[in-house]
């Protein structure tokens, strides 16, 4: 009988005969990225097996450091956070670099590594034929049969298992959905597959209001707004604030075990062995290479809400909605209270004042609330176009505690009448909008792109009127943020404001010129002609229609004005949206650009 299985069985069954929870000591390993087949650009041979095989197999019974003490237990499986393969969008490649991964890490000891092998899925990894996620979740039939996982996803790809009282859930790349605005900064391939969605219900069913200590694994860490959108982390975010998260464990870039994302601990391996014990009411990681530890992180856990000894766990509840220029709803729920009744208070401000109620300048006093209840009210006297934060805080006979992190939220900014504006498109980032103050249009928006070669949706912030029949829309591009590749910034019409509509637009692309984009049909890809004089800004732009004629043109002075490429035809409707467009561009979509307007005016047909 497998070593690993035997011990296990005999840990189980002492659990089930004294009824402890948590006593058990959990000792597990973290090994992400070792990217099979990597050779280093032709450089080196390709890595066909692992070096810290034989590490991973000795490791127990070697000592700890001093700050941990004792030694390494028997682990109960290796967690591996993706970048199995180096090429999985490579047919040729990636069916040997598997067969590489599969010889060093089988799922029950039968490869070299001889401890089970709980793995999920990485960009390197990532096809859109999903190849990799196919040989995952064959694994995972394989581990639910040995009883490792409890819990497993419809689509067969994410899964969970508990350790003595510790859940852990594996999301794969990230706890996202869907491609589109959650993940689109690069192919298809990087689809979450409705991880979210698994992690929702997974949570709900296994651990509900117990306060169980969690561990969720991912590849992406959660500060790669570059790989996944802030708005999926924002997502991601609103889902675990009811629960006791440990650590998100994670690889895909370095960062190693002491991190901090919003209130939660975040590690990562990305190459490197993690070595993780839980051991009474501590946790604690720390690096091993083949002959040395690194720095050891610990912190104190708990085993459920109850044995936490907090006063009480409140979060931030729905966030801020309904925000306006002046005013936003604000919300919180008490999730658990150690004594009643509990009161629910909520804290705001431009600055963010944490855990101090005198760092905060405003606050509002919900009365006594119930658990499980979301409470909110709404906040008036705001700012218009001013960043806030807020957090909650809940109060009883036990002391006073916070929600984990304080929430960032814009208020909206003030337009001229008949003026608005909106995303469109997918919103990969909140907090977009714009205002106008001294004849100045300020425009900040995030988004995947405006008229990229086959894709049928546009993804900006647009602030627009309307237009009816043929005219101009004319404006100086003061500044331009570039935090990006290629953003894009400048005047556009549009006969719908959904992300696919018809529309043409003149666009700087700072450090490679101002384009004429055009999407001729509804949901087709877009066309583009480029006038490479102008990279940066200040320049002028314009865009004038005459019927179903569109042309473009760009200018340093606002007098003597250039064509951009040639005109083009686009059958629109009489009336449109007319306006000013922003998007962060391909890639780093999550990354807000800011552009200031001047000069802007909208000529109708026989107007000057």
């Amino acid at each position: 009988m497998n070593s690993h299985r035997s011990w296990r069985s005999s840990m189980l069954l002492l659990l089930a005969m004294t009824g402890a929870v948590g006593a058990a000591e959990v000792t597990f390993f973290s090994f992400s990225d070792i990217h099979y087949g990597a050779d280093g650009g032709g450089k080196r041979a390709p890595i066909t097996q692992s070096g810290m095989v034989p590490v991973i197999n000795a490791l127990p019974g070697t000592a700890y450091p001093p700050a941990i003490g004792g030694e390494v237990g028997v682990p109960r499986g290796i967690v591996m956070q993706g970048d199995l393969i180096n090429d999985g969008a490579v047919e040729a490649k990636y069916p040997t670099q598997w067969a590489h991964y599969i010889a060093d890490f089988g799922v029950n000891g039968e490869g070299r590594c001889k401890f089970p092998v709980f793995e999920g899925l990485g960009n390197h990894d990532a096809n859109d034929n999903l190849y990799v996620f196919e040989r995952i979740k064959e694994r995972n039939l394989t581990r639910k049969e040995l009883k490792y996982i409890g819990n497993l996803s419809p689509n067969g790809y994410h899964y969970s298992w508990d350790w003595d009282g510790v859940h852990f859930v594996n999301v794969n790349l990230f706890p996202g959905n869907v491609w589109e605005g959650e993940a689109d900064a690069y192919g298809r391939g990087h689809h979450p597959q409705f991880a979210r969605d698994f992690l929702v219900s997974d949570l709900k069913e296994k651990v509900g209001d117990s306060g169980r200590p969690v561990f969720v694994v991912q590849h992406f860490r959660p500060i790669d707004e570059n790989w996944w959108t802030y708005s999926a982390a924002d997502k991601f975010h609103k889902v675990i604030q009811d629960y006791n998260i440990v650590a998100i464990m994670v690889g895909h870039q370095g960062g190693g075990v002491n991190n901090l994302w919003r209130g939660y601990h975040w590690i990562s391996s990305n190459g490197e062995l993690i070595v993780c014990r839980i051991k009474d009411d501590t946790f604690s990681a720390v690096a091993r290479s083949a002959t040395a530890w690194g720095n050891p992180m610990l912190k104190r856990i708990f085993y459920s809400w109850a044995d936490s000894g907090l006063p009480a766990v409140v979060n931030n509840g729905d966030w801020a909605t309904k925000i306006a220029a002046t005013g936003a709803t604000l919300s919180a729920k008490l999730v658990y209270e150690a004594a009643g009744p509990t009161e629910i208070a909520l804290y705001w401000g431009t600055t963010d004042g944490g855990d101090k109620k005198d760092a905060w300048s405003h606050s509002l006093n919900l009365g006594v609330r119930k658990v499980g209840e979301v409470c909110s009210a709404e906040v008036a006297g705001l700012k218009p176009w001013t960043n806030y934060f807020y957090r909650a805080a809940a109060s009883n006979a036990k002391g006073v505690v916070w929600a984990g992190a304080s929430i960032p939220f814009d208020t909206a900014g003030v337009l001229p009448d008949g003026w608005q504006t909106c995303q469109i498109g997918y919103e990969q980032r909140p907090g977009g909008g714009a205002n106008f103050a001294d004849g100045v249009f300020t425009v900040r928006g995030s988004g995947r792109d405006i008229a990229e070669g086959g894709e049928p949706l546009d993804h900006c912030q647009f602030a627009h009127r309307g237009l009816d029949g043929d005219g101009e829309i004319r404006a100086r591009i003061a500044t331009a943020e570039v935090k990006t590749r290629e953003p894009k910034i400048g005047v556009m019409m549009r006969e719908k404001l959904e992300g696919g509509s018809r529309n043409v637009a003149v666009l700087l692309v700072p450090r490679i010129g101002v384009r004429l984009s055009a999407r001729a049909e509804e949901g087709w890809g877009s066309a583009s002609k480029a006038n490479a004089a102008f990279k940066t800004a200040p320049c002028w732009v314009k865009l004038v229609r005459s019927a179903h004629t569109f042309t473009g043109f760009v200018s340093q002075d606002g007098e003597r004005w250039d064509a951009v490429g040639g005109p083009v035809t686009v059958e629109m409707g009489p009336k449109v949206f007319v306006g000013l467009a922003v998007t962060s561009g391909s890639r780093d979509e999550s990354r807000m650009h800011t552009s200031t307007f001047d000069g802007v005016q909208v000529l109708e047909s026989g107007t000057k």
